[in-house]
């Protein structure tokens, strides 16, 4: 499910676009890169500005599918949400614009095998 749209600016390695959700919508988002000191460090920082200042509210890494397709790795997060979101940004062919996609992980159907029986 395509949950965001982005411009990419290769000068600045940055990307701008916005978040949208049903509950969800935050517009002017950056994808800021990060200069790492280590390896666990994120790519990217995801702000948005507002009239008060800057607010972080996700951050990315730099990934490549079983195919070897390069994407962003996503998480955002916020004290509204249950829990953090997990997506993935996918640059287009142009190279000028991305994709954000996300989808509901697949949960675990426990059986009796599993240990859970009544």
């Amino acid at each position: 499910m395509i949950i965001g749209n982005f411009s990419y600016d290769r000068k600045t390695d940055t990307y701008t676009g916005n978040v949208t959700t049903l509950t969800f919508h935050r517009g002017d988002v950056q994808f800021r890169p990060v200069k790492k000191p280590n390896g666990k460090e994120p790519n990217y920082r995801i702000i948005a500005d507002t009239p008060l200042g800057s607010v972080e509210f996700g951050a990315a890494w730099n990934r490549r599918s079983e195919k070897g397709q390069p994407f962003l790795s996503v998480a955002i997060d916020d004290p509204a949400l249950p829990g953090a979101l997990n997506a993935a940004l996918f640059d287009a062919e142009d190279g000028k614009t991305a994709t954000l996609v996300w989808s509901r992980p697949k949960s675990k159907v426990k059986t009796e095998r599993d240990g859970d029986a009544a």
